[in-house]
C-alpha cells in the first residue's frame, strides 16, 4: 500500500464517519417526532485492486470502505402487525361510538319512552272499560293511542336520521355526499393517490436515498389501515403492493381503482362499489371485500347482519314489526267481527236522539300494508269523534243489543292486550308481550354495547402492545444513537490520525529527497 493510498482511504473514511454522523444527528433531532423511522449507515468494502494472490498485492490492492446505503429501519412483518391492530381497534372504537347513539334510541324505546307511552294507552284502556259511555275516558284512551303513535315516529326519526348521519338515506342518494362514509372513502381515496406517489417517487430516488419517502409511506400507510384492513406486500425496489381483500388497490406507482360509496336498499342501506380510474364500474358490491376500520364498521352497524349483531337497519326492522303489531292487534279489537259478535261504537238514534251501539267501521290506526313506525297513525276521526271507539262487544242476533251502551267488553280485550303473547323475540312461536318484546331488545342493545367496549379495550390494549414493539424497532433509542456516536467518533479519530502520520511520513520522504 502506498503513502498516497493510505491518505486516500483515511480521508474517504473521515468523510464516511462523517456522514455516519450526520444520520445520527438527524435520527437524535427527529427522536421525538411521532411515527419517525430511524436511519442507520451501512458501510461496506470497496473493491480491491490487487493483482496478485500474494499478501502483498491483497494489502497493496486495498481501496478503504464507503456507506453503501442509508436504510431506514423499517420492519415490514412489524408493521403489518401493527396496521392489523391499528385497523381492528378502529373498528371497535366506531362499532362503540355508533352504539352509544343507538343506546340513545333505546332509550326512548324503554321505561321512559316508548313503553312509558304504552303503560299510559293500556292504563286508559282499563279507566274507559270501567266507564265506556264517558266522553273525559274516551278522549284520554285515543290520546294515548296518538302518544304512542307519536313516540314511534320519533323513534324511527331518530333511526333515520343516524343512518342518514352515517350512510346518508338510500331512498334520496344526494345525501350520501353529506354522510360519514362519503367523507371517509374521500379520504382514503385521496391515501391511494399520495402512495402511488410515493412508490413512484421511492423508485426514482432509489431506496437508500429515499429515507423520507419511505418514512412518509409507512405513516400513510397507518392511517389508511384505520379505514379498513389492508393487506400490503414490500417489494425489492423499495415500494409496496397493496389489497383490500381481493381487491387490487395499487402496486408500486399505478394505482388501479378507487371506491365508491352508493346508495342500496332498505336491509343494506350503503355498497361500497370498486371504479376504475377513470370512473367506470368494476365491481357493483364490494362490502365482502371490506372489513375492519371506520369504513368496515360503518358498513357492519348500518347494514343488516346475519351474525346476531344488532345493527341500524336490523333495529328499524325490530321497531317497525313492533309498530304493525300493536296497530294491527289495536285495530283488530276495534273492528272485530265473528259472525253476529261484533265490535260496537257509539252512536245516537235517528229519531229520539238518545246513545245508541253501532257497528264499529273506523279502525283507530290508520292501515298500511305494513304498518311501519314512520307511518303510524291515529285516524283522524277517531281523534275528532271519540264516540267511534269500540267500547262494546255484542251479539247482534239477541234483541235489544244497541241498547247495550254500557257494554265494556271490547275494550276489555284491548286492555287485555297488554298482558298478550303477540310478539316472537327468536322468529319462532309468540313469547313476548309488548313491553316484554321491548324490555329484551333494549336489554340487548345494551348487552351488545357492552361486549363492543370489551372488545375494543382488548383490540385497543394490542394496538398500544404492536406500536410498542413496532417503535422499539423503529424509533430512536437514545443510548443506541449515543454509542453510535462514540463509535463514529472514534473511527474519524483513527482515520485522522491516520492521515495526520502518512502525511508526516510523507513530508519526511519529500525532504529527504530534496
Amino acid at each position: 500500500m502506498t503513502i498516497n493510498q493510505t491518505m486516500n482511504i483515511s480521508r474517504e473514511s473521515m468523510n464516511n464517519y462523517q456522514h455516519a454522523l450526520a444520520v445520527v444527528s438527524q435520527n437524535l433531532a427527529n427522536m421525538n417526532v411521532d411515527g419517525y423511522i430511524k436511519l442507520r449507515a451501512d458501510f461496506a468494502t470497496n473493491p480491491t485492486f490487487g493483482d496478485g494472490t500474494n499478501v502483498y498485492s491483497q494489502i497493496k490492492g486495498l481501496n478503504g470502505a464507503s456507506i453503501s446505503q442509508l436504510k431506514s429501519y423499517a420492519d415490514s412483518a412489524a408493521a403489518n402487525a401493527m396496521r392489523d391492530a391499528n385497523s381492528e381497534a378502529q373498528y371497535y372504537y366506531t362499532l362503540g361510538s355508533i352504539m352509544g347513539q343507538m343506546e340513545k334510541i333505546s332509550n326512548e324505546l324503554g321505561e321512559d319512552g316508548l313503553q312509558a307511552s304504552f303503560q299510559e294507552f293500556f292504563t286508559a284502556a282499563q279507566n274507559l272499560s270501567a266507564n265506556p259511555t264517558d266522553p273525559s275516558a274516551r278522549r284520554i284512551y285515543i290520546e294515548s293511542a296518538q302518544n304512542v303513535a307519536l313516540k314511534f315516529n320519533s323513534i324511527a326519526t331518530s333511526i333515520d336520521n343516524l343512518q342518514e348521519q352515517l350512510v346518508g338515506n338510500w331512498e334520496q342518494p344526494a345525501t350520501i355526499e353529506g354522510s360519514d362514509i362519503y367523507m371517509s372513502v374521500q379520504d382514503f381515496n385521496k391515501g391511494l393517490e399520495r402512495l402511488a406517489e410515493l412508490n413512484k417517487q421511492i423508485v426514482v430516488q432509489g431506496e437508500q436515498n429515499a429515507s423520507g419517502l419511505i418514512n412518509e409511506r409507512e405513516n400513510l400507510l397507518k392511517d389508511l389501515s384505520s379505514y379498513m384492513d389492508l393487506n400490503v406486500e414490500y417489494k425489492e425496489n423499495g415500494t409496496v403492493n397493496v389489497r383490500a381483500g381481493d381487491i387490487k388497490l395499487v402496486s408500486g406507482a399505478q394505482q388501479h381503482v378507487k371506491l365508491n360509496v352508493a346508495a342500496g336498499d332498505a336491509d343494506t342501506p350503503a355498497v361500497m362499489q370498486v371504479v376504475n380510474m377513470d370512473g367506470t364500474l368494476v365491481l357493483s358490491n364490494a362490502n365482502e371485500e371490506i372489513s375492519g376500520g371506520q369504513i368496515g364498521g360503518i358498513l357492519d352497524i348500518v347494514n343488516k347482519s346475519d351474525d346476531g349483531l344488532i345493527t341500524i337497519s336490523g333495529l328499524k326492522d325490530k321497531v317497525n314489526e313492533l309498530a304493525n303489531a300493536f296497530a294491527s292487534e289495536v285495530n283488530g279489537v276495534q273492528m272485530f267481527v265473528d259472525g253476529d259478535m261484533q265490535a260496537m261504537a257509539l252512536g245516537s238514534d235517528p229519531i229520539t236522539g238518545e246513545q245508541i251501539l253501532v257497528p264499529s267501521t273506523e279502525p283507530i290506526f290508520n292501515l298500511g300494508n305494513p304498518i311501519t313506525a314512520n307511518s303510524i297513525s291515529v285516524n283522524q276521526n277517531v281523534l275528532d269523534d271519540p264516540n267511534l271507539i269500540a267500547t262494546a262487544r255484542v251479539d247482534t242476533s239477541l234483541d235489544g243489543w244497541e241498547k247495550n251502551v254500557g257494554n265494556s267488553d271490547n275494550i276489555v280485550q284491548t286492555a287485555q292486550l297488554r298482558d298478550k303473547k303477540t310478539m316472537s323475540t327468536f322468529g319462532g312461536d309468540n313469547n313476548v308481550t309488548f313491553e316484554g318484546f321491548l324490555t329484551y331488545y333494549t336489554g340487548e342493545i345494551g348487552l351488545q354495547q357492552s361486549d363492543i367496549a370489551g372488545k375494543f379495550e382488548t383490540a385497543n390494549a394490542v394496538n398500544q402492545s404492536t406500536q410498542t414493539n413496532y417503535q422499539s424497532i423503529t424509533g430512536v433509542n437514545l443510548d443506541e444513537e449515543l454509542a453510535d456516536m462514540i463509535k463514529f467518533q472514534r473511527g474519524y479519530e483513527a482515520s485522522a490520525r491516520m492521515f495526520n502520520v502518512a502525511n508526516e511520513i510523507y513530508q519526511v520522504l519529500v525532504a529527504l529527497g530534496q
